[in-house]
């Protein structure tokens, strides 16, 4: 009798299209391929850069420069991405002013534009540039994904053809296990792409104390008179403060005041007790017993006759 033909076995296909993917992954990161970011970016076409930029200023037109800036950035295609402020708007001479701690973030071939504008609403105090090459880096994640790809198409070809149960476990596993890292390295790419397109500008702005306009040229007696203004304006609040909390205080003071004056009854009686249950007294007219020296008595005695 005539043998059936035998199946193909699907796992030799699967072992050959795993293999053959790593392989092509170690050809690309261990090869002679794999250099130095010059040697990448020159096989790719272009350096992949991350610019950082710090710029520290002070400024007397804080909120118009404020202003400025954020429209500047717009305008160039950029976005504020944090911003915080902290401080109050000097009123009074030499009052310290306000601080901006901004974060920017600006297409990378016109971040220059954008820091020599900033740079021209104030006085520069700081100014920094940092540079990060992620050239072998980018490339290399670039290239391992499309093998990924590549390999994830074929174990998907071979789970198509196989019907034997426990080879479909295995490639589905291996199929998702390429799937994470497919996900993982397209997400490395795509931050590397946002950082390499828009650099980071950190803005420090500190405004100015005040030390020109009306409020600088004031007498000693004109800031005499208006700081005791404000003062006594700052007593008026607070005795109106207290006014209101008093009132809505005086169901608690009124029983805290009972409880005092029912304490201080109790104190007192308590202090009487013990001063009448004190011991017998056996002088007269109630006094208690003088006591006598031993010897003294005699002396009296003497003393009479």
């Amino acid at each position: 009798a005539a043998m059936p033909a035998a199946e193909p076995e699907a796992p030799a296909s699967y072992d050959m299209a795993y293999s053959q993917g790593k392989a092509e992954e170690s050809g690309v990161f261990g090869g002679e391929d794999a250099g130095s970011g010059a040697d990448a970016a020159a096989l790719y076409g272009g350096h992949k850069v991350i610019a950082t930029y710090n710029l520290e200023m002070t400024t007397e037109s804080f909120d118009e420069h404020y202003a400025m800036l954020v429209a500047k950035a717009q305008e160039l295609g950029g976005y504020m991405q944090d911003g915080s402020v902290s401080g109050t708007k000097p009123e009074n001479y030499n009052d310290y002013g306000r601080t901006a701690n901004l974060t920017f973030r600006i297409p990378s071939d016109k971040a220059e534009q954008f820091m020599e504008y900033a740079g021209g609403t104030g006085t520069i105090t700081h100014t920094s540039k940092s540079t990060q090459d992620v050239t072998l880096d980018y490339y290399d994640s670039e290239t391992r994904l499309k093998v990924l790809r590549t390999q994830l198409e074929r174990l998907q070809n071979i789970l198509v053809e196989t019907d034997n149960l426990a080879d479909i476990v295995e490639l589905e596993k291996a199929i998702a296990d390429v799937t994470i890292e497919i996900e993982q390295m397209t997400t490395q790419l795509r931050r590397y792409d946002d950082l390499i397109d828009y650099s980071t500008v950190y803005l420090y702005i500190n405004e100015e104390r005040l030390t020109a306009g009306p409020a600088a040229t004031q007498s000693i007696g004109e800031r005499i008179s208006k700081g005791f203004t404000s003062n006594l304006s700052g007593v008026g609040v607070f005795l109106e403060n207290f006014f209101v909390w008093f009132i809505s205080s005086l169901p608690v003071l009124l029983l805290l005041t009972l409880i005092g004056f029912g304490i201080g009854l109790l104190v007192r009686r308590v202090v009487r007790r013990r001063k009448g249950s004190g011991g017998p007294r056996n002088g007269r007219n109630g006094n208690p017993p003088t006591w006598v020296k031993p010897g003294q008595e005699q002396e009296k005695q003497h003393e009479k006759k």
